[in-house]
Parts: structure tokens; sequence; C-alpha cells
């Protein structure tokens, strides 16, 4: 990907992912939210190089104290910011969630996703069919969500009535960002998650698809590869 690809990306995933308080300042997107607890509300995403950076540094963890939350810092692309890195490990931020955002192309990614015979709901907001959806898939609901800015849809995959897949598909320009996949164990490798997908990017009508699955988790990077997602950049979370 280009640099100019890579700050699209990360604009969009910035853009589809909700927090209750979003401050630029010196460098930094300061994100926080007190509803979701999911680390990307909750930490900070750096904008660019500082020329002092504990300075920089200072302002994240002032900004969190404020709050009485960890201060947390997204290092993302942590190919652009290793030097950022470093210095936070020197500091005492331990490294956390490392993960790796993955993306394809619209037209690929339908034509690598045949019709299943699943049927798939799709709902603009996380209501209670939704919420109760994910909880019987083994997932957990998040009601927080019903901040996720639109175009946003929510997902489910549904077999003899039954739910046995979600999803959560959100619109930034032309990125459609893929979330909280979750498919019933006793239905995995069964075409669930095509289905949602072919659902939800069909819906979302945007060129561009984007996910982001942590590293260890090595069947789903391979299930999402076998769709054709190659590999983006990829970050991780520094917690003091």
């Amino acid at each position: 990907m280009s640099a100019c690809e890579t700050s699209e990306l990360e604009r969009a995933a910035v853009a589809t992912w909700p927090a209750t308080t979003v401050v630029r300042q010196d460098g930094w997107l300061l994100r926080h939210c007190d509803r979701l607890r999911r680390r990307r509300s909750n930490s900070a995403l750096p904008l660019g190089s500082s020329a002092d950076p504990d300075a920089a540094i200072e302002v994240v963890e002032r900004f969190y104290a404020e709050r009485s939350s960890p201060p947390a810092v997204q290092v993302s692309p942590w190919e652009e910011h290793s030097e950022l890195d470093s210095l936070l490990a020197e500091r005492g931020y331990r490294a956390d969630a490392p993960t790796v955002i993955m993306r394809t192309d619209r037209e690929a990614l339908l034509h690598s996703c045949p019709p299943q015979d699943f049927e798939v709901l799709l709902d603009p907001s996380p209501g209670s069919r939704w919420l109760d959806a994910v909880a019987a898939v083994g997932g957990r609901p998040e009601p927080g969500l019903d901040r996720a800015p639109a175009p946003v849809a929510f997902a489910t995959a549904v077999h003899a009535e039954n739910p046995v897949g979600v999803g959560m598909f959100a619109v930034s320009d032309d990125w459609c960002g893929l979330y909280g996949m979750h498919t019933a164990p006793e239905w995995r490798r069964r075409g669930v998650a095509a289905s949602l997908i072919r659902a939800g990017v069909g819906w979302a009508s945007a060129e561009r698809v984007f996910l982001q699955v942590e590293t260890a988790n090595a069947v789903a990077r391979s299930r999402y590869e076998s769709l054709g997602f190659t590999r983006a950049h990829t970050y991780h979370y520094r917690i003091q």
C-alpha cells in the first residue's frame, strides 16, 4: 500500500469506530469512551512525528489522568512509529494486542463470497434483536455501539429462525470496515462469515474493505486471506 492509502485507511478506521470524546491536540488524536471499554475507543493515536516526543507523551498522560484512565497509545501504523514505540517501552509502557489491518477490494470480495443458504438481517442500530443474537452466538453484546456513526449496519445471519453469526459494517468515504464478526461455534466453516460479509459489503457499496484481527488469531487471519484479504499494516497498543 502507498503511504497515501495507508493514511486514508487509518482515517477510515478512526471514523467508523465510536468514542464519546475525540480531541486533536499536539500531534495526537486523543480518544476516550465512558461506555465502550475497547482499547481503540480509549487510546491516543499519533498523527505524525513530534519534535519533543517526551513532551508529547506527557500530553497523553495528562489527558487520561483527567479521566481516571490508564494512558494508552495505539502505535499505528507501527511501521511508521517504531521510534515512538521504543520510547514508550523505555518509559514502562507494556505492549498489548498486536493487530494486523487487512484490506481487499469490494468486487474481489463479493466474488470470493458466493451466496449461501443463510438469511442475513441488517439493522441500522444495535437494537435488542442484534444484541440478543450476539449473546446467542457466544459474543459479547456492547450497547455502546449505538454511538457508531452512520452509515452503519448491524448484521445477523439466521438459519431456521435462529441466529448463527453476527457482524457490524461501517462506512467512511470509500472504505467499509468489518467489526465484531462472530460465528456460533457449531456453525463455523459452514459459510456463515461469507454470508455476513456478502450482505454487509453489498449494502455498503464502498469500493475498499478493511478489517482488524489480532496477530495471534491465526485461524481468523487464514480465513480472511482465503477470501482475498491481504496485510495492509500492523499496530499494537502501549499501555502504562
